[in-house]
Formats: C-alpha cells, sequence, structure tokens
C-alpha cells in the first residue's frame, strides 16, 4: 500500500510538471480580433541560408523574437502588417531596444528582432503594435530565458 501512494504522488507530480510547462510555453496573447503568436530562440536554430535570407546574425548568443499577428474575424485568418516597436529588459534593469525585421511571405507576415544575451539570461519582452491604416495601439509583454547555444 506504502508502494502504491508514493507512485500515486510521483505521478501527480509529473502531471502538475507537465501542466505547468504547457502553460508556461504558451505563446500566444489575444487581444479583441487579434491573434498575436510570439516567441524568443536561439537564432542558430534556423538554418544559415535562411538567417541570410531574412537578415539576420546567426550566432551562439544571439537570440531572436519572432511576433507574428492573425485577424481572427478574417475567415480563415489573415496575417496583419503592423508596426513594431520594443524593447527587453534582463532582470538587473538593463534594456535593449529591439528593431523588428517584416518578413512578407505573402501567406504568411513575420517580424524578427534580433537580442544579444548571456547564458541562462531571463529577459522581459515589451512590444507595442501599432495599425497604420487605424491608428490602433496594443501591447504585450512575455517573458523568456535564453541560453548560450
Amino acid at each position: 500500500m506504502n508502494s502504491y501512494l508514493i507512485k500515486l504522488l510521483a505521478l501527480c507530480f509529473c502531471l502538475l510538471n507537465i501542466n505547468s510547462y504547457a502553460q508556461n510555453t504558451d505563446h500566444q496573447t489575444n487581444i479583441k480580433n487579434w491573434e498575436i503568436h510570439h516567441i524568443a530562440f536561439p537564432s542558430t536554430f534556423i538554418q544559415a541560408n535562411v538567417a541570410k535570407a531574412v537578415g539576420v546574425e546567426r550566432r551562439n548568443n544571439n537570440g531572436l523574437i519572432n511576433i507574428s499577428i492573425l485577424d481572427k474575424d478574417k475567415k480563415p485568418k489573415q496575417p496583419l502588417k503592423l508596426k513594431l516597436e520594443g524593447y527587453a529588459k534582463n532582470l538587473v534593469g538593463q534594456r535593449k531596444e529591439l528593431n523588428f525585421k517584416e518578413v512578407d511571405e505573402g501567406n504568411a507576415v513575420y517580424y524578427l528582432a534580433e537580442v544579444r544575451h548571456a547564458n541562462e539570461e531571463t529577459f522581459r519582452f515589451y512590444v507595442t503594435l501599432t495599425d497604420p491604416k487605424t491608428g490602433r495601439v496594443e501591447e504585450i509583454k512575455f517573458m523568456q530565458k535564453m541560453w548560450v547555444d
């Protein structure tokens, strides 16, 4: 009976950890009709030819922030072209400006920005999204720990 209880507690602990991980990896923010997908990852995750094509530098201490915005009111959802501005702050308050580059692939539009980082450096990202057609402005915030690859 004791062995059964220990196994049950271990299973519950694993399920809680999986659930916690799933919640922490939610890289989507919904604001009204905007579905905003955002993620930060090492620039070495993309192939050299892709990095060159989109104008980003592949380095083991260079992270990429990737943001795409979809209009949920359109069926099927349509990519939006917006103006993005933002910055990243590490946990000691050092601020790094983000310069977003628009990548338009016709059926997909996304925005990339680079950020240099130390190993296991955590950033809070603050991004302002502006619709140049309507003047609508929204802000998203998210955190991400970066590793040197």
